[in-house]
């Protein structure tokens, strides 16, 4: 593989394999409110970006039910429809608490698990109100303000884990880019945004 390739998915190699862990972990032991295992119902927020694309796919590899694709425009919609890796794909604003958890609800929502890597602030309180209660939300935007997180789960009496994605799961590396390498797909959307940025 390219080294410019191999580096800009090494920079987001932290997301799909925390992806992974958590859809076995739901899969093994139902959702944190105590209901039984389950294929979950995956959301990624800002699925057309590097760490959304990947998250995608590892949700799609390892067994969720469904998987949602939140983008926030038609073109990207056409990049994510591309990829084969969503049951639906959604164009609607991350960062708004009414439109988002009605566009998850209309296609299969609300979800399990809901990945939030779009790097903008405000996207906080729409990813609760879009997550069921027993649900997870993995945070893996650097514009998170966790207060609001926090609070705002509390003020809506929502019954979420939020994670914090740290960026290091064991392994974390070699799955991201093992993903890239089986998929074809995927290499050339990751290739085509190596290419855009060196333009």
């Amino acid at each position: 593989m390219e080294p410019g390739l191999a580096l800009m998915i090494m920079d987001v190699c932290g997301a799909p394999a925390l992806v992974r862990r958590v859809v076995h972990e739901i899969a093994r032991t139902g959702l944190a409110d105590g209901s039984g295992p389950k294929a979950p119902t995956v959301a990624v927020l800002g699925a057309a970006g590097k760490s959304g694309s990947l998250a995608l796919a590892a949700a799609k590899e390892n067994g969720a039910g469904r998987v949602l694709a939140i983008v926030r425009d038609d073109v990207e919609s056409s990049v994510v429809s591309a990829l084969g890796l969503a049951d639906a794909v959604v164009v609607a604003d991350a960062r708004d608490p009414v439109q988002l958890p009605v566009a998850i609800e209309g296609t299969g929502g609300p979800a399990d698990l809901t990945v939030v890597c779009v790097d903008v602030p405000g996207c906080e309180q729409p990813a609760i109100l879009a997550t069921g209660q027993g649900g997870t939300i993995i945070f893996f935007s650097m514009a998170t303000h966790f207060a609001a997180a926090a609070l705002g789960a509390e003020g809506v009496a929502a019954d979420v884990r939020m994670l914090i994605g740290n960026g290091f799961v064991p392994g974390h590396a070699a799955y991201a880019l093992s993903l890239v390498r089986d998929n074809a797909t995927l290499r050339a959307h990751f290739a085509a945004r190596l290419t855009k940025e060196h333009e």
